[in-house]
């Protein structure tokens, strides 16, 4: 019987470099392997030993946890406060700041990878699923556009998914996470989807380092995983409304030993 196993396989150097999904990062595809003289015997001759798994596994078998910030309308409203950062739907990542008026606490962060992609502006509230395309040429092809006209929002507007590494903002809360850093602090992957203001924010800031701060000068492609960061929130008017808006800045680059340690987990 063949077990299933995530071990990262060597790039191929002759290939051209292709940009990866967060959502489903190269290292999460499966290789097979053949068994050894360790796995488990059992009377069930296809369970895998103790610890292995074994299967067909496909992109869809995989869920990462994702991060929201919390607004003063919507489903999330009626269970957090406005402001806060929570963690796959039912945990308070950071809680909102005293003064909305005021910057949150920071929480500490690593851009692994991002990923743009164009999704259709449906009206909030509508029960309706946006459209999501890889390519401007596709929203182009759909009668589509970026900018205002006639006063009038854009009908498509750009996002981005990032994957990040989230550090443990507190001792109880580092019980929660599932990866112990070679720091001794305890980190979790989230995957945050970028929209509207947030991809004005905080998406862009990614993509600018990913462009200069964080390029390699000698391949000229981006290193984002070397960069630290720290996300923050507060209450902005914009228009009429009032919305929570992310704060998202670089602050220099991780040492050599954490850089390989984040290397090991995608």
């Amino acid at each position: 019987m063949t077990t299933t196993s995530f071990k990262k396989t060597k790039p191929n150097t002759d290939a051209p470099n292709q940009p990866q999904s967060p959502a489903s990062p190269q290292a999460v595809i499966p290789a097979v392997q053949e068994p050894d003289n360790r796995e488990l015997a059992t009377m069930n001759s296809s369970l895998p030993g103790i610890g292995g798994l074994a299967g067909d596994y496909q992109e869809g078998d995989f869920r990462l946890p994702r991060i929201n910030i919390v607004q003063s309308v919507g489903p999330l409203s009626e269970d957090f406060e406005a402001g806060s950062i929570v963690l796959n739907k039912d945990m308070i990542l950071l809680p909102a700041s005293e003064d909305p008026k005021i910057w949150s606490a920071p929480l500490n962060v690593t851009v692994l990878n991002a990923k743009k992609q164009f999704q259709e502006n449906i009206e909030y509230g509508s029960d309706e699923m946006p459209e999501t395309v890889e390519t401007l040429e596709e929203v182009t092809a759909r009668g589509g556009w970026l900018d205002w006209r006639n006063d009038a929002p854009p009908p498509w507007r750009p996002i981005l998914t990032a994957l990040l590494l989230i550090e443990a903002p507190t001792e109880a809360m580092a019980d929660e996470f599932a990866i112990q850093g070679p720091d001794g602090k305890a980190y979790e992957l989230a995957l945050w989807t970028m929209k509207g203001t947030s991809y004005s924010r905080a998406g862009k800031a990614i993509n600018t380092s990913a462009r200069f701060a964080l390029r390699n000068k000698d391949t000229g492609l981006p290193e984002l995983h070397k960069g630290k960061w720290t996300l923050q929130v507060r209450r902005e008017k914009l228009g009429t409304n009032l919305v929570f808006v992310p704060r998202l800045r670089q602050h220099g680059k991780h040492d050599d030993d954490f850089v390989e340690f984040i290397t090991t987990l995608l």
